[in-house]
């Protein structure tokens, strides 16, 4: 009887024991789930700086200059955030900060060429070339082979005028670093300047094909093409962008000039009226078209656009020249008719315009020569019609 009462009592405990574990709460195991990793400090440098370059991009410069502050906080040798921070400075006028950031910079990491080439770039941009020289060329010395230091040395030539110094440079960087956009088009454009048209096309062609949407660099290509007077080309490109550009006047009177060297009179004197009519400076289209109309001696299209030049540049000297020539060129006309008082009258006014010009530094001489070849003209038609032809 015991023996059975123990074994029942086992039994309850078995069961009781059996249902508290049935109803204890079950654990999931959840598959491919990776433990997040606590942030460090490299991380939350990281995502200050890129936080700033965010707002740089936005223009939003105090709330960058903030957080590139943060990284450099952060992290004392964080290269990216010193030169951010520069940036800022630059865009807001504070160049005096932007100078101690660069130096900044440079003293804590001491290696690096970027605190050197900030500040090149931000002593071109003072007009303190001999510092930026200086700068860049310290520069050259920590490391020869980096390109931008070249780059950036030859820009400073560039602005000092030494066009030749300037190529040899910007051809150092393009051999150091041929796949560089600003430095191919940098040195295009010195091919440019130095009249090494061929080069320049050749160069900007290749940019052209690497980068088909890169609209400055389109115009520039039309630009070296009509300088090698490949006029169609130039007007080829001209008219891939006129499009783009069709808020400005500049690129109608680039069409127009393109049409001019291929003598379409006509067609060029349509993009030049139209570059006037979108021009906020509408004194240089219409100098152009004048111009034009001058060197086809076609006088009385050229009066007609000065009279109307004049209403936006009054009294300016070089419309009084240009009038004075499209005088001389009304005489010319009426003495080839024989109209000897007609043409004599038109070579006098041409003088009055002459001499209106003639205080001007720029264009005294030329007005000068022109009152020389009125006088000339008014005493050769006065013995025609004295003495006959």
């Amino acid at each position: 009887m015991f023996r059975n009462s123990m074994v029942f009592i086992f039994i309850a405990l078995f069961i009781s024991l059996a249902l508290i574990i049935g109803c204890g709460p079950t654990q999931t195991v959840k598959k491919g789930v990776i433990e997040e990793k606590p942030e460090t400090k490299e991380d939350e440098c990281k995502k200050h700086f890129n936080i700033g370059f965010e707002y740089q991009k936005t223009a939003m410069w105090e709330d960058a200059r903030i957080n590139f502050e943060k990284a450099i906080a952060c992290s004392a040798k964080y290269v990216d955030a010193y030169l951010g921070l520069g940036k800022v400075y630059i865009k807001t006028q504070q160049y005096g900060l932007a100078e101690e950031t660069y130096n900044d910079l440079i003293e804590k990491v001491p290696g690096t060429v970027k605190g050197y080439i900030g500040l090149g770039a931000l002593y071109v941009k003072l007009v303190r070339y001999d510092d930026a020289i200086n700068a860049y060329n310290t520069a050259k010395g920590i490391d020869s082979l980096e390109a931008s230091v070249y780059h950036g040395l030859a820009h400073v030539y560039e602005k000092k005028k030494d066009f030749e110094k300037a190529l040899e440079l910007y051809e150092k960087a393009y051999k150091l670093d041929s796949d560089s956009r600003a430095i191919a088009f940098a040195l295009a454009k010195i091919y440019l300047e130095l009249e090494k048209c061929e080069k320049a096309v050749a160069l900007l062609a290749k940019l052209a094909e690497e980068f088909p949407k890169d609209i400055e660099v389109r115009l520039c290509l039309g630009d070296a093409h009509y300088n090698c007077k490949n006029y169609q080309k130039a007007l080829e490109q001209y008219k891939t962008i006129e499009e783009d550009l069709s808020e400005f006047g500049t690129i109608y009177l680039k069409i127009g000039k393109a049409h001019e060297g291929l003598r379409e009179y006509s067609k060029a004197a349509e993009y030049i009226i139209i570059s006037i009519e979108k021009s906020d400076n509408k004194r240089n289209p219409y100098m152009h078209l004048v111009n034009m109309y001058l060197k086809i001696k076609n006088y009385g299209k050229a009066h007609t656009y000065i009279t109307e030049a004049f209403t936006i540049t009054p009294n300016d000297p070089a419309l009084n020249c240009m009038n004075g020539d499209v005088y001389l060129g009304f005489g010319d006309g009426a003495r080839a008719g024989k109209k000897y008082k007609t043409a004599i009258s038109h070579y006098k006014t041409a003088k009055v315009w002459y001499c209106k010009a003639q205080g001007d530094p720029q264009w005294s001489s030329y007005a000068g020569n022109g009152i020389k070849r009125a006088n000339a003209k008014i005493k050769n038609t006065q013995q025609l019609l004295w003495y006959g032809d």
